[in-house]
């Protein structure tokens, strides 16, 4: 298993007032890559809640959003 946390310094300025963003300081979500590729997400903003998805490469496709500036902190090494 490999764990990481997302930060995203930019988020559009409105997200912060519906409680879908936290301040950029702050971890938004964190997740794990499990052993066979599965990845599940725990939202830390107002809206917490757990996604699941088939691997890595999907989440970031929906989750990634580089215009926010997102950030992958890796916790482990890789395997």
């Amino acid at each position: 298993m490999r764990r990481f946390r997302c930060y995203r310094p930019d988020p559009p300025e409105e997200y912060y007032a519906a409680g879908t963003a936290n301040p950029p300081d702050q971890v938004q979500f964190e997740g794990v890559v499990f052993s066979d590729g599965t990845v599940c997400l725990r939202w830390l903003t107002d809206y917490r809640s757990h996604s699941i998805w088939s691997s890595y490469e999907e989440m970031e496709k929906v989750h990634g959003h580089p215009e926010y500036g997102t950030i992958i902190e890796w916790l482990d090494d890789e395997s």
